[in-house]
Order: C-alpha cells, then structure tokens, then sequence
C-alpha cells in the first residue's frame, strides 16, 4: 500500500512550500510586520495542494483540488483581513497571492509536473526576494520605455502569427514571416541598446 503513496512528489512539493515560506518569513523579520504565516505555514499550504491533487486523482475528480483552492484562498482572505485591521499601513497582496500560488504549485507535483513546479517556485521566490530591484527597474521607466516596448510586443506576438510562412513573390525571394522576424531581431537590439544607455549610462551602455 505504501509503494502507492508518492512520497518523492510530496517532498518536492514541501521544498516548494519551505522555499517561499523562507523568503516570506526573512522579508517579514526584515520589513518587522506581520504577515499571514512563514516557513511552517507555506510548507502547510504546499502540503494541502499536494494532498488535494492526490486525493483527487485517487478518486478520479479534480473537484476535490478546486475545493481545497477555495478553502486556501477563503483562509487568505481571512487572514489578509485580520492584517489589514491590525495594520492600517498593510494593504498589500504579495504574501496572500504567494500562498495561493503555493498551494497550486504543491498541486501541480502531484499532478505530475514536478519540474515545472521547481522552476516556477524558484522564480516565485527570486520574484518575492527582488522586491527592491524590481520596483527600482519600473521607476526607472519612463512612457517611451513603456510605448517601445509594448510595439515590439504587438510585433512580435500579433503582427508575427498573422504573416504567412511562404514566399509571396514569382521569384520566390520574399517571405513575409521571415521578413518579419528581421523586423524584430533589429527592433530588439536597438531597445536593448537603448536601454542599456539610458540605465547604466553611455560609457557602459553603448559597448554593451
């Protein structure tokens, strides 16, 4: 009976949760405020995804994991909620989102992306651990930052697909999409350039 019990996906799946609910726990003690839980905590919601995703497998109905969601985020909520009352200066998500993404991660390992999971658990946690270079990098972006940026986006992921892959010409010469990805390789190198100039100066910018 044992040897049915995933306990590799389990630990994966705690890891994830002791992961995050470290760098909870160390911004909190850094910041001295109080959030909804640290290390024992996220390990807990971790925990209850990849209960709840087992349990859902074993018997075949993945209503079970979206109910365990509700009762996670219900619990968040109430949480946040306890917060805010305690601490009029506390309005912020960031910790409440993190446990919910947590839970879904710790889902996830039992669901069979263990992998994924790592990944994007290990960028949660990066993502919660720059809090201030983060916020020091959208400061420094002005509108033509935010414009520029967003053009070569519309170019790339809906002007791009639209293009036909097939030369257009009797010579057999011009192909619309590969046309295009030059459009966007030249595009990007000219932002990276200029972004580069703007943030880390000219004399280290341009040879960059």
């Amino acid at each position: 009976m044992n040897s049915d019990i995933p306990f590799f996906d389990f630990a994966v799946a705690l890891f994830i949760g002791a992961l995050v609910g470290i760098e909870r726990e160390k911004s909190a003690a850094d910041e001295n405020s109080k959030g909804i839980g640290g290390l024992r905590t996220f390990i807990l919601f971790a925990e209850a995804g990849a209960l709840a995703a087992w349990l859902s497998n074993r018997v075949q109905s993945h209503w079970l994991f979206a109910a365990g969601a509700l009762c996670v985020s219900a619990t968040v909520l109430a949480g946040y909620l306890v917060h805010t009352r305690s601490d009029q200066q506390a309005h912020g998500l960031t910790t409440e989102i993190a446990a919910l993404v947590v839970y879904l991660l710790g889902g996830a390992t039992l669901y069979g992306y263990q992998s994924a999971a790592v990944a994007l658990g290990i960028a949660t946690s990066a993502v919660l651990a720059y809090k201030e270079p983060l916020h020091g990098l959208v400061g420094k972006l002005g509108k033509d930052d935010l414009y520029a940026g967003l053009k070569l986006l519309i170019a790339t992921f809906i002007v791009l697909p639209v293009l036909p892959d097939k030369t257009v010409d009797p010579w057999g010469a011009l192909n619309p999409y590969k046309m295009w990805w030059l459009v966007i390789l030249i595009a990007s190198l000219s932002l990276i350039g200029y972004l580069a100039s703007r943030w880390l100066g000219t004399q280290r910018g341009i040879p960059l």
